[in-house]
């Protein structure tokens, strides 16, 4: 459930902005790069680090705006979408990290044990990629959710409701 607001398009725009960079991060650097930095793995190894690497910049990013833009004067619609993507991000983080974790884990595992390619490709993928990837679809999904919401002007009811009471304590 969401409450409408009464938004201009100036307002909706930096709303939409932690969304926008979201879901950037998830499309483009871990499905389209990370599908081209695994395309050349054989070659190069240490390219799919690029992935994990900005991801965490990006995420970073987000989660530190998030909590200056927590401090400023933005109106509450815009330090509630903030606050909304840096919680998100900050859950994609442990999320990440945990997935860098058992792959890094994998990698070690395969070479201490010798283990075949098939089965260190198995192993990571059936336990470390595959959840995230899992993962990573359901948050495209929650940004996209987000971002219409956005774009309309609505705010999920426990930050629509913390908003009707900051509107009254200023009044």
């Amino acid at each position: 459930m969401s409450q409408q607001f009464d938004i201009s398009t100036e307002v909706m725009t930096r709303a939409k902005w932690p969304h926008e960079i979201f879901l950037i991060n998830l499309v483009f650097n871990h499905i389209l790069v990370f599908a081209s930095t695994f395309g050349v793995f054989s070659t190069f190894p240490l390219m799919v680090l690029i992935v994990p690497l900005t991801s965490f910049a990006i995420t970073a990013y987000i989660i530190v705006k998030g909590k200056q833009v927590m401090k400023s004067d933005e109106p509450h619609f815009v330090k509630a979408h903030w606050n909304i993507a840096a919680k998100r991000n900050t859950h994609f983080m442990w999320l990440l990290s945990i997935t860098c974790v058992l792959v890094g884990g994998g990698f070690w595992l395969s070479h201490a044990m010798g283990w075949s390619k098939i089965a260190t490709i198995a192993l990571i993928g059936g336990v470390g990629l595959l959840p995230f990837m899992v993962s990573l679809l359901v948050l495209i999904v929650l940004g996209n959710d987000s971002m219409y919401q956005a774009r309309h002007g609505k705010l999920p009811k426990r930050y629509a409701e913390s908003s009707t009471v900051a509107a009254s304590a200023q009044a």
